[in-house]
């Protein structure tokens, strides 16, 4: 036996079935090859839960130097497509990765949610609210797993806040922030081998087309703000307003890219939160965090995450009779990790990603990040574009689970059509 991918044996995971002898393998299939998808590759190639038999991407040569590393690193000689259809239909897969474009992502989930297979999908879930409300009815109609590839919620300081938060030692939560400012300079120009450029390179090579991190919304990518908030605060997000600086960017004129965006969002508990995110700036490293930053405001306390690698997390309790905030050491990474999560990639939280998908569909156990939460990360980003574009315009978030409004299975009836 390799690795495993479980948290059931985990102290801090969640215990609920006995398992008898070795797993099955999920023969698993990934679709986009680029960092992300050649990454979960081979990372989940290293766990008895899964097996990587076929691989998929339009571009010939991205696709046979994905299958080339394949077989270099872990042995596994990998069917390859260019096409997703026919991977689908050449069978014998039982669950998908999608790490394609996140704008791109919604219709091949889809695609392999009704061809009987569960699907990790890489963040942001999407891009559009159409987008989001086909995959949950997908999800709904077919019966099977979707899970939203996002992290950071594993990370071993957000489950400390979570307790913290629930237990009532910093009161009722008032206020939170979030923000991801990382210098993506690299990533807004790409050409159809897979390489990305600058924008001064950009300029030189005829054959750099705008990625897609250049044509998407910049508040769209705040997944991995709002899902840790989300999952600390266990609340969700009712109304958004969103600002902006203008489309095209200070720091690489010619770039059509906002600089900032924020969003300034209001939850069902009635706690405030505020997330920005930018990628074409440089910006502070706020240590394993590498360019996120977190911070939580209660009636009675706070916790924060350092603002510099040099810097430390604080946590403050005004019950406590102290005047200022007491650091702490916490990291990103986990005190009750098991040794599998090593290496496995963003401060070792990919693996909590695997084992909760392997835990689901090989033995039955709910996942935390379940298809309506996962709708949850991205439609605030959604409606906080929609307030740029209306000129900032409070926009109602809505409630994606079944209920009076809608059955399961069906869109409500003001649903949008996909574009």
């Amino acid at each position: 036996m390799g690795l495993r991918a479980t948290l059931i044996d985990v102290p801090s995971g969640r215990t609920v079935v006995e398992e008898q002898g070795a797993p099955r393998a999920l023969r698993t299939g990934v679709v986009g090859l680029g960092h992300r998808g050649a990454h979960h590759s081979i990372r989940l190639s290293a766990f008895d839960e899964y097996e990587v038999v076929a691989l998929c991407d339009r571009r010939p040569g991205v696709l046979a130097g994905a299958a080339a590393r394949l077989l270099q690193e872990t042995g596994s000689r990998a069917r390859t497509y260019t096409d997703f259809a026919a991977m689908l239909a050449a069978g014998g897969l039982d669950a998908v990765v999608v790490a394609v474009d996140p704008d791109k992502q919604a219709p091949l989930v889809c695609e392999a949610l009704r061809a009987g297979l569960d699907v990790m999908v890489e963040v942001p879930l999407a891009y559009s609210l159409a987008d989001v409300w086909r995959i949950v009815q997908a999800v709904e109609q077919s019966g099977r797993l979707c899970l939203l590839m996002e992290q950071t919620r594993f990370w071993g300081f957000v489950r400390a806040w979570r307790r913290i938060v629930a237990a009532g030692l910093i009161g009722k939560p008032l206020f939170a922030e979030g923000e991801y400012f990382d210098h993506k300079q690299d990533a807004f120009y790409q050409d159809e081998a897979g390489r990305f450029y600058t924008p001064a390179q950009a300029a030189r090579c005829p054959a750099a087309r705008p990625a897609w991190r250049q044509t998407v919304p910049t508040i769209g990518y705040m997944p991995h703000e709002i899902s840790p908030l989300l999952y600390i605060l266990d609340d969700r997000v009712t109304r958004v307003v969103g600002m902006s600086t203008r489309p095209e960017s200070y720091r690489y004129p010619g770039l059509q890219k906002a600089d900032i965006q924020v969003a300034l969002l209001q939850t069902a508990q009635d706690t405030i939160l505020r997330l920005a995110v930018g990628h074409s700036t440089p910006s502070i490293r706020r240590g394993e965090t590498a360019t996120h930053w977190y911070h939580i405001k209660g009636t009675d306390g706070a916790l924060e995450w350092k603002r510099s690698g040099w810097d430390r997390p604080r946590l403050f309790v005004g019950g406590w009779q102290t005047a200022e905030a007491q650091p702490m050491d916490w990291s990103t990474a986990r005190v009750d990790a098991p040794p599998a999560a090593r290496g496995s990639g963003h401060g070792d939280a990919d693996f909590y990603v695997y084992a909760q998908f392997a835990d689901a569909v090989l033995r039955g156990v709910p996942p935390e990040l379940d298809i309506y939460k996962a709708a949850e990360t991205a439609a605030p980003g959604i409606m906080a574009a929609r307030s740029i574009a209306a000129g900032n315009a409070p926009q109602e978030v809505p409630d994606f689970r079944p209920g009076p409004r809608r059955r399961a299975g069906e869109l409500p009836a003001d649903a949008e059509a996909p574009a």
